[in-house]
């Protein structure tokens, strides 16, 4: 019987760090109850994604990577819950922390998610949200609102956090 090991996969902002001497791992939490950083971002085919224009739906903002094995791991359940509840006003977007967008695209060309993936090239947007390590999921209700924040791999068809979202929803 294996085991499942889950881990969670560090990202070092050293340049961020370095010239940020106020950047911690506790500025995440900071974040909860605020509203979410607005960001425009591109999917890989070029197509522009505002978190502001989806205002009134509940979002799922997964940061995540290629070669982290928990984020692609955690990448089946959360296509699996964004089917389930796509027309419930949920949306998901998976920003991809990648350094090159070759390795994203060939991924998700095997995975074929079912919602937008999106490329962080600079980590602009993972900076905003003081993201220190992946895969980090924001659970942003309608209002636009960060509500929860989960670190690691999760299993987003389990119970407790459909319930979770459900209560968003």
């Amino acid at each position: 019987m294996k085991k499942k090991i889950t881990i969670t996969c560090l990202i070092l902002w050293i340049s961020f760090v370095s010239n940020n001497a106020s950047a911690n791992p506790w500025a995440i939490e900071e974040l909860k109850g605020r509203t979410a950083p607005d960001f425009l971002l591109n999917d890989l085919a070029g197509k522009p994604f505002r978190l502001s224009d989806y205002r009134g739906k509940v979002i799922l903002l997964n940061f995540w990577a290629t070669w982290c094995p928990p984020c692609r791991e955690e990448m089946k359940s959360l296509d699996s819950l964004y089917k389930k509840y796509k027309d419930n006003n949920l949306i998901i977007f998976a920003v991809s922390l990648d350094r090159t967008p070759e390795k994203v695209k060939s991924f998700i060309q095997e995975l074929s998610p079912s919602f937008p993936v999106v490329y962080d090239n600079n980590a602009m947007v993972s900076k905003k949200y003081n993201v220190f390590s992946i895969p980090t999921t924001f659970l942003i209700d309608k209002k636009g609102r960060i509500v929860d924040i989960f670190f690691g791999e999760q299993n987003w068809t389990s119970k407790k956090l459909i319930q979770k979202i459900e209560g968003v929803l």
